[in-house]
Parts: C-alpha cells; structure tokens; sequence
C-alpha cells in the first residue's frame, strides 16, 4: 500500500528511520550476543550465544538503509521542483562587519 506524503512529513519520517537505523546498527554491534564465562581447570573459556537472530537484524538493518536512500532521493527531486512561496532572498540580511 503506497501512500503520498507531504515533503514535512517525508523529512520527519527521514528522521525517524535513520534514528531506527543507528539503534539497530547498535543492537547488532553490542548487543546482539550473550557471553557466559566458564571456568575450567586451565583457563577461561568464553562462550558468545547470539541473543537475536543475526540474519533477520541485517536484512532489517540492510532494509531500513534502502529506505532512507530512497526517501532522501525523492525529497531531492521534490527540492528541484518546488520552490519556496512568500520568501524573498535577501543577502542584505546577513550583514557585513566593516
């Protein structure tokens, strides 16, 4: 089901999934797995078991990233087209120190 949106709406979406991206890239680079340490006659030994399914955090990960490629591409198409009503450019407000 596709749905328009407003280019507002697209730019707080935008946010919202690179917010999403960065705590699931976390969760897989920290997170992802449990460690047990067992203490044996000789050594210690460190046992990793993951905690999440690894394959199905990348493809949400790898999803979310082709998400956002495409919704940035579509608000700098839209950014060719529309132009900004009511606005006039004026340098003049900057100001110069002399």
């Amino acid at each position: 089901m596709s749905s328009n949106i407003t280019i507002s709406e697209g730019l707080s979406w935008l946010k919202t999934l690179k917010e999403r991206h960065k705590e699931l890239i976390s969760l897989r680079d920290k997170n992802s797995t449990e460690e047990t340490t067992r203490w044996g006659e000789t050594k210690e030994d460190k046992i990793k078991s993951p905690v999440y399914d690894v394959k199905e955090l990348d493809s949400l990960v790898a999803n979310i990233a082709i998400e956002i490629r495409h919704l940035d591409d579509a608000i700098k198409r839209m950014n060719v087209v529309i132009t900004i009503s009511d606005y006039i450019k004026d340098e003049s407000v900057i100001g110069v120190l002399k």
